[in-house]
């Protein structure tokens, strides 16, 4: 076993002593711990960044959202068909309480709540311009579901954001 010693700034020692306390273990077994999460997430992030982790975590740590095969999405699609009217208007709905959500969480432009989103895999971003994005569909059937959850995530909103729909893409424009 090798000996390392190490100088800490005042927040590093507060953190070091929180994990202390919270694990109930040695300061040197929360360096170990540390280590070994650091490799896991060294591992992981050559396919996907540490920011993408971290918004993976926030869709998933209240448990109120849901990891779907992208086969199993298009099987719902499938399903659902064209929808009733209270669907559409019931996910209108879902879209502006997600404003709020996202709001509290201060992701609050455009390009910000639309590469937040991205991470559900709905849609793969393209960035046109400041002012443009375009939404290729991972499954096309779906389009209609998306588009509707952000006529209702923009709806009222600060900026105005117009939607527009082609082939498999949904077209984002903010107006200045």
């Amino acid at each position: 076993m090798e000996r390392l010693c190490v100088s800490l700034d005042e927040k590093a020692s507060r953190v070091l002593e929180k994990y202390e306390r919270k694990n109930g273990s040695s300061k040197a077994e929360v360096v170990r711990k540390a280590l070994s999460l650091m490799e896991k997430i060294d591992a992981e992030t050559q396919h996907v960044s540490v920011d993408t982790i971290i918004k993976y975590v926030d869709y998933l740590a209240t448990m109120e959202h849901l990891i779907l095969d992208v086969s199993h999405w298009e099987c719902i699609w499938s399903e659902i068909g064209e929808g009733s009217d209270d669907f559409w208007r019931e996910m209108h709905e879902v879209g502006k309480s997600h404003r709020e959500e996202y709001w509290d969480k201060n992701i609050r432009q455009v390009k910000d709540i639309l590469e937040h989103v991205e991470k559900t895999n709905w849609y793969r971003l393209t960035k046109n311009s400041e002012h443009s994005y375009t939404l290729t569909m991972s499954v096309p059937r779906a389009k209609r579901f998306v588009k509707v959850f952000f006529e209702g995530f923009f709806a009222d909103y600060p900026q105005k954001v117009t939607i527009t729909e082609s082939t498999n893409k949904l077209k984002i424009n903010i107006l200045q």
